[in-house]
């Protein structure tokens, strides 16, 4: 399936980041716009504090639920 992401707008976005990329890397990111999408959709969603595991210590039974 072709990305959602319009050749023109992905110059504009290039543009306006200042970056300079050449027509390969373009393709590149283009081919990972829908996923990025995707996965921005689920980072901006509340989550609780299990969600930092690694920060957590001593979380009782009902926390697993």
């Amino acid at each position: 399936m072709p990305p959602s992401l319009t050749k023109e707008a992905l110059d504009y976005l290039v543009a306006s980041a200042g970056l300079d990329l050449d027509e390969a890397q373009k393709a590149d990111l283009a081919s990972i716009h829908d996923e990025l999408q995707m996965m921005k959709a689920l980072v901006r969603q509340p989550r609780g504090h299990m969600a930092e595991l690694a920060h957590t210590y001593g979380f009782a039974e009902e926390d697993l639920a």
